[in-house]
């Protein structure tokens, strides 16, 4: 019997280096180091925040659900230091 294909609708662009494993710290971190160099550092803290957010909302896994939002919060917040 052939199992039903399950129709994922949401696709990243690229794989941001989130992992559940990963202290909140680290994921920031990696995640951090993951964004383009010639950007600033505002708006690399503002991706990182919507990547784990994004994350966040569409994962099924709860212990995920919980990081990734603990992640988008600091980096939000890291994001606030800075100016326009």
């Amino acid at each position: 019997m052939r199992r039903k294909r399950i129709k994922k609708w949401f696709k990243p662009k690229r794989h941001s280096g989130f992992r559940k494993e990963y202290s909140i710290q680290k994921n920031l971190r990696v995640m951090y180091r993951r964004t383009p160099k010639n950007w600033t550092p505002k708006r690399k803290w503002l991706r990182v925040g919507r990547q784990a957010q994004a994350l966040a909302n569409v994962t099924q896994d709860k212990e995920t659900e919980r990081k990734a939002r603990r992640v988008a919060e600091e980096a939000f917040r890291k994001a606030r230091r800075y100016k326009k």
